[in-house]
């Protein structure tokens, strides 16, 4: 690959300066490579390496007297330390990553290539270095961290930054999110905690002081009892009672979220949408079943669903007739749906004061097979259907019935280019509510402390 090797740290020239050393040698040997490299002057150290105090139990902490002599050691010579038990760190812009692009999983792995029944078409950009984003993600799992910059490009957003912390006997969450803070490149920040090395009211000052700037989105694993004890076996530290984690969330503007596609949604919301003046949101459904079920999960994640105006209606019977048909809200007229109906209807809506948002709660399949236009006419037609200065959220689904692969296929295709252009794809109604709710709530909380302009 035209790299140089050397068979020690003490045989690099000293000519060669090296900022950064990622270390990935047996646990115990880790503090004299340490001591190699601060007397080459290294001043970073990524310990890739596992079997420190995650491993610990109640009679042995072998670990945790391994990682006080990586300290001392480092301490020495001035050395910051990220880990160890971490992947490290992605960074576009200086052309780092712990990524496996798919293309040299194929070429080291010749027989998935080969294998009929593996499908890679739309994947073979999968885990390349993209440009740089507007995303930083922090995350105590380097598994979670690895899935997240894998998939993030098919979702639509790339990162400035991530940062998988292990850990943490040196370098920490909350140095990351300090730096992430006033970060320029850096608009959403994104983050997986199990667990806070230091003090909870100075991590709680520092949330404050960020949510003033940007959104913090936080998925806190271990939020029971089983999953309290993973933590402590995954990382080596106390996960904290999770009623606190609701009480700081709300003292301090965090976007609380409970798994990873729903921190997913919450970055996609976060880099396309304004704040939702108001809870009012407009359901267009292609069927009874699926509009009654739309409703249900539109009020169950806190939004409401006020009436068409009497005026609206009259405008929309016009080419939508009563029959078969229900005109309130949500909306239903499947049968008679065409894209050029669909359109007009959610510019009429976004004249309504009463409605803030307007819930798209179909798959695009029944507008692209069903009325036979295409997927890049029918985003267009999403991308411009409302002005760009309505203030108006227009949120779109794509889940679909997922039986036929062409199905699957356009469902997928749909989801990675909403972004771009606009919108968001979410997977179900439940979650558009949930994340327009989560994000008015944001917005609610800046208003209120003077933070919006």
């Amino acid at each position: 690959m035209g790299y140089k090797f050397y068979d020690s740290v003490a045989s690099i020239p000293d000519e060669i300066p090296a900022d950064l050393a990622i270390i990935a040698v047996p646990a115990q040997i880790t503090p004299s490579i340490i001591e190699e490299i601060g007397k080459k002057g290294v001043p970073f150290a990524h310990i890739f390496s596992s079997g420190f105090s995650e491993l610990d139990s109640e009679f042995d902490k072998k670990g945790k007297k391994l990682e006080e002599e990586l300290v001392r050691v480092a301490s020495k010579y001035g050395i910051r330390i990220l880990g160890p038990n971490c992947m490290g760190v992605i960074s576009p812009k200086s052309k780092l990553t712990f990524l496996m692009p798919m293309r040299i999983i194929q070429e080291v792995n010749p027989e998935i290539k080969e294998n009929d029944s593996i499908n890679l078409e739309g994947l073979e950009d999968l885990g390349e270095l993209k440009n740089n984003g507007k995303v930083a993600f922090i995350s105590q799992s380097g598994g979670i961290a690895f899935s997240h910059g894998m998939i993030s490009h098919t979702l639509g957003y790339s990162f400035s930054k991530v940062v998988s912390l292990g850990n943490q006997i040196d370098l920490d969450l909350l140095d990351f999110l300090q730096y992430f803070k006033d970060d320029p490149e850096t608009k959403v920040i994104a983050m997986y905690i199990e667990n806070i090395k230091r003090d909870g009211n100075e991590f709680v000052q520092l949330l404050r002081e960020t949510t003033a700037k940007k959104p913090v989105i936080i998925w806190k694993g271990g939020q029971f009892e089983t999953g309290h004890q993973a933590v402590m076996s995954h990382t080596g530290g106390l996960a904290g009672n999770y009623k606190l984690w609701e009480a700081m969330a709300n003292q301090t503007g965090v976007i609380l979220v409970d798994n990873f596609l729903e921190l997913t949604d919450m970055i996609q919301t976060s880099l396309t949408y304004p704040f939702p003046d108001t809870l009012g949101a407009a359901v267009l459904s292609m069927s009874g079943g699926t509009a009654v079920e739309s409703t249900d999960e539109v009020e169950r994640n806190g939004l409401v669903m006020p009436l068409l105006s009497q005026e609206l209606t009259q405008k929309i019977n016009q080419f939508i007739p009563e029959v078969n048909s229900n005109l309130k809200n949500p909306l239903e007229f499947g049968g008679k749906n065409t894209m050029e109906h669909t359109l007009k209807i959610i510019e009429m809506l976004g004249e309504e004061p009463q409605f803030s948002s307007i819930i798209m709660a179909s798959s695009p399949e029944f507008l692209v097979f069903r009325r036979g236009n295409s997927l890049d006419d029918y985003i267009k037609g999403i991308s411009n259907a409302l002005p760009p200065n309505s203030g108006k959220l227009l949120m779109c689904v794509s889940e679909g019935m997922n039986m036929f692969e062409q199905g699957i296929k356009l469902n997928n295709e749909f989801r990675s280019k909403s972004l771009p252009n606009g919108f968001v794809a979410y997977r179900s109604t439940a979650a558009a509510a949930k994340s327009c709710y989560r994000w008015w709530k944001y917005g609610k909380y800046l208003e209120k402390r003077k933070l919006t302009s």
